[in-house]
Parts: structure tokens; C-alpha cells; sequence
């Protein structure tokens, strides 16, 4: 599909321009709206920022009031304050004696940059009524986006693909630290629309149009990342949410392809649905999809929820449901239909996440990690996830006799919790320790007391044959009955990142 050519490349950099100038940018919003009209806008709600604009006038309140409100301005004011014709060449607005935005223009970025993403109005946009988004929709800035961005590592990488991308949102991050991004979607409006993207936010992508792997042939990558159509839906309505493939197939070929199209030393990360099928562990299901994949694998679940809250959601999502009778009746047919879809899969409830292969280290031998980190505090960031993939990594170098004459090390930040509660009459008695990182983002590990004896001997000096000789000395108890137990606590908290081997 290549980028944009000519005419419209010029137009979106002399945008680019007059965005930066007119203050038009994440952080300029959030001065000129101030926090709540600001956080308003999250929500939906559109009255506090119009209110916040009321008595403004210029470049920074007319782009605010076309593309992030929805309002309709006057031509002339248009005409006074921003370059029209840019904005009419690449189809941004329309209209005549007032002009009304065709599509989602957000700032959006990181701490040091500022980016806009390019994307269609939805049923939640403030001052929209979009009564169902159409076919080939194309979704902006949301939470899925926002999660694959954070967990995403972001070390220095050569070629990076990012697949299914949509508005571009994870390209937009990719171009940050890889010297070449490769973007597909098998949507060609939003590969026109990530185009404007890109142009406008000062970056350029190889955007190419086609199915899963398809684009990209036999090419390897540093780094894939994909947000897919993962919704598990009956048929293709929507090209953003539904693959058409059955159930939760589309996850569980992009986890099987993806391997081949890394490099060694390669990461994927993948967003995905899995379902939850009567009398069977969502965990075996999901571990499946990575046998024989040659990649570790670290397989997350964030969020279950039941077929009806999954289904309402989705459907709420799309739009279509109004206060008529007939679209009322049409969204409680399509809601039924989706219910009868996935009681004949046996689904009790559909689980989200994410999966994250690395083609390097141990090649799968120990087997994946799958895990709930539904009670976690927050999401882990892309540093804590690559050390993670790191850590499954490096046991390639550690057997059992090296892992004896290892130096283990507490990590900066650990804190050791010990704790005596009183029981309903009054009686102290203690409860299992905990350890932890401060701000961390994975729940504290509990520990037995030897457990915590031994992780108070790792000061990166002691050797682990040492710390349980020591321990074992000090409760009497034989080293061969500590071995086993140390050795597999050790592994458990160098991949929880509460301990660094040396």
C-alpha cells in the first residue's frame, strides 16, 4: 500500500506543522480544557470541554472544537485560522458554508513527542451520534491499544512489524526504537487512514494491506506485535473486532505462525480472547497453542468475563442500539444469536490477554508460563516484561549443578514483609511472609520461613549451595530436605524479578 504520495504527504506535513503551532497536542488540550473537561472527554462527555471553549477563539479552540468535540465550525472562522485546504485534501473535514471533521483527529504521545492519531468517530465520541459504526470502521486510541502499548519491551530493535495495526497506534511506538516498522491491516481504509497517521505524527511505515502473515511472506522481525480482530464473535460484521475465523482460532494461528517470522533472539507480543470451555482449564488450552512453537512462551490472563457481560459489551461497542423498537429488536436478535453461538461451544466465560513469545534461551523446553494476573495491581511495563522473557531465557546457561554455584541477588526494591495478627480472641500468632517489590507490579510471593531465611542470605556474594547450608544448619533439618525446595524458589523469584543470578 507504501505510504502517502505526493500532494497528500505535503498537506499532512504542513498539518503536522500547524498542529505543533497552534499548541494543538496532548498537553495543550489538557492547558486549554483543564483536568476535568479533559478526563470528561474520556468518558464520552463533551459539555465541560464546550463550556471550557465558550470564549476561545483561534487555531488551538476550532481544532479542538472539529476534532476532538465533533462540533461543526463556520468556513470562514476555519478559513481564518487553520489551512482549510490541507484539511479538505487529505478528507479530514467536509461540508460547505460549515464544516464538520469526517474522521477522529486525537493528539496523542509519549512524554518527549506528539503524535495524532487518525481514526473514525464512534458511538461513544462526544458530540457524535453514531448509531453503528460501519464495516470497515476503524478504531482509535482504547484500552487494548493502551495495554499492547505499555507491555510492549522497547529496547533498540532492527525491523519491527506491527500487525493488524489499524490507526497505527503501535506503530506509532515501534518507529520510536526500531529502524524500520512494517504495518498491516487487511482493512484498506484503516491503512489509509494510519498513512495520514504516520505523516502527521513525523513518521513513515512500510504500510501493507492483507490477512494474518500474509503481507509479510517468509520476512523475520526483532520484534512483532499484534491487536487483532480477537473478539469471538458469530460470522464478520466488523472488520476491527471480528476475524470470522471460529472461535478463538484467530488467536491461537497468530500464536503458531508468529514464531516463524522471528528472528533469533526475536520477541512477540500478541493481545487475544480464549475461551473458557465447560470442564476443561483454560490454562491446557491456551498452553497448546505454543507446543512445538521452538519459543518460550509467558501467557497472561487479565480479565474473564461471562458470555453475557462479553456479549453486551461488544455489542454496545459497535453502536446499532437505540431507543426504537426495530433497532431494539434487531440488537436483541443479534445479542441472542451471540449467546446460542457460544453456549454451543460450551463457553462458560471468554478470557483476555496476552501472549508473549521469545525465539531465543531454552526454545521452549521448560514450557510456557500461564498464569491469571487478574489481582495484580497494574499492568507490567515493557522493561518488566522483557526481563521476564530475559530471565525464562537465560536457564538455558543454569542447570542444577550451576544453579548451586550461582550468586543470588536481591533486586533493588524488595522489601521482606513479616507480620503477627491476633486471631477473633486475641491470640498473636504469625502468618506467612511476603516478599515483594515496592510499586511492583505482580502480587507479593509467600513464603514459608525457610524461604524467607534463605532469600535473607542472597546479598550477591553468598552462594546458593551456601545459603542452604546455612539455613539448613540453623532449623537442624538435613540440606538434601532444603535442596529442592531452594532450588525451585529460586527460579519462581528470578522470573517474578525479585532476584538477579550471579
Amino acid at each position: 500500500m507504501g505510504d502517502l504520495a505526493g500532494a497528500d504527504r505535503a498537506a499532512a506535513l504542513r498539518l503536522r506543522e500547524a498542529f505543533l503551532d497552534a499548541g494543538f497536542t496532548a498537553d495543550g488540550l489538557l492547558t486549554m480544557l483543564g483536568s476535568s473537561a479533559y478526563a470528561a472527554l474520556g468518558r464520552g462527555e463533551g459539555v465541560p470541554a464546550r463550556r471550557a471553549l465558550q470564549d476561545r477563539h483561534g487555531a488551538d479552540a476550532e481544532l479542538a472544537r472539529l476534532f476532538v468535540l465533533g462540533d461543526d465550525v463556520e468556513r470562514s472562522d476555519a478559513a481564518r485560522h487553520l489551512p482549510l485546504d490541507d484539511l479538505l485534501t487529505l478528507g479530514l473535514v467536509g461540508g460547505g458554508a460549515t464544516l464538520r471533521s469526517l474522521v477522529d483527529v486525537r493528539p496523542y504521545g509519549e512524554s518527549d513527542t506528539d503524535w495524532y492519531v487518525v481514526s473514525d468517530h464512534g458511538p461513544d465520541s462526544a458530540g457524535r451520534d453514531v448509531e453503528e459504526v460501519a464495516v470497515d470502521h476503524v478504531l482509535g486510541v482504547g484500552g487494548a491499544s493502551l495495554t499492547l502499548a505499555r507491555i510492549t519491551p522497547r529496547a533498540e530493535v532492527g525491523r519491527a512489524l506491527d500487525l493488524g495495526t489499524g490507526c497505527g497506534v503501535q506503530a506509532l511506538h515501534l518507529g520510536r526504537h526500531a529502524r524500520s516498522v512494517v504495518a498491516t491491516d487487511r482493512n484498506r481504509r484503516a491503512l489509509r487512514l494510519a498513512a495520514i497517521t504516520a505523516a502527521l505524527s513525523g513518521q513513515e511505515w512500510d504500510l501493507r494491506e492483507g490477512s494474518l502473515f500474509e503481507p509479510v511472506g517468509a520476512e523475520t522481525f526483532d520484534l512483532v506485535v499484534s491487536n487483532p480482530p480477537f473478539v469471538i464473535s458469530p460470522g464478520h460484521r466488523y472488520t476491527y473486532r471480528d476475524a470470522g475465523l471460529p472461535a478463538d482460532d484467530l488467536g491461537r494461528l497468530l500464536v503458531q505462525q508468529a514464531p516463524a517470522r522471528l528472528d533469533d533472539g526475536g520477541t512477540a507480543v500478541v493481545l487475544a480472547n480464549w475461551l473458557h470451555v465447560r470442564g476443561a482449564d483454560w490454562r491446557d488450552r491456551v498452553a497448546s497453542w505454543v507446543e512445538g512453537t521452538g519459543c518460550d512462551a509467558w501467557v497472561a490472563q487479565r480479565e474473564v468475563q461471562d458470555p453475557a457481560e462479553y456479549v453486551g459489551l461488544w455489542l454496545r461497542d459497535a453502536g446499532g442500539h437505540r431507543d426504537d423498537a426495530e433497532a431494539r429488536a434487531e440488537y436483541e436478535r443479534r445479542y441472542a444469536q451471540w449467546l446460542d453461538e457460544l453456549r454451543a461451544m460450551d463457553a462458560e466465560g471468554i478470557g483476555f490477554g496476552w501472549v508473549v513469545l521469545h525465539r531465543g534461551g531454552t526454545y521452549g523446553a521448560q514450557g510456557p508460563r500461564v498464569e491469571d494476573v487478574a489481582p495484580a495491581p497494574r499492568l507490567p511495563r515493557g522493561d518488566e516484561v522483557a526481563s521476564l522473557v530475559a530471565a525464562r531465557a537465560g536457564w538455558a546457561s543454569w542447570d542444577a549443578f550451576a544453579l548451586l554455584d550461582s550468586r543470588p541477588r536481591r533486586v533493588p526494591g524488595l522489601r521482606l514483609v513479616a507480620e503477627e495478627r491476633t486471631d477473633g480472641v486475641g491470640v498473636l500468632g504469625a502468618v506467612p511472609s511476603r516478599v515483594g517489590l515496592v510499586d511492583g507490579w505482580r502480587r507479593d510471593v509467600l513464603l514459608d520461613t525457610i524461604g524467607v531465611e534463605l532469600v535473607r542470605c542472597f546479598d550477591g556474594a553468598t552462594t546458593l549451595s551456601a545459603a542452604v547450608g546455612s539455613v539448613a544448619a540453623a532449623y537442624a533439618v538435613d540440606p538434601d530436605d532444603v535442596l529442592p525446595g531452594a532450588l525451585l524458589a529460586v527460579r519462581g523469584l528470578v522470573e517474578d524479578g525479585l532476584l538477579t543470578l550471579g
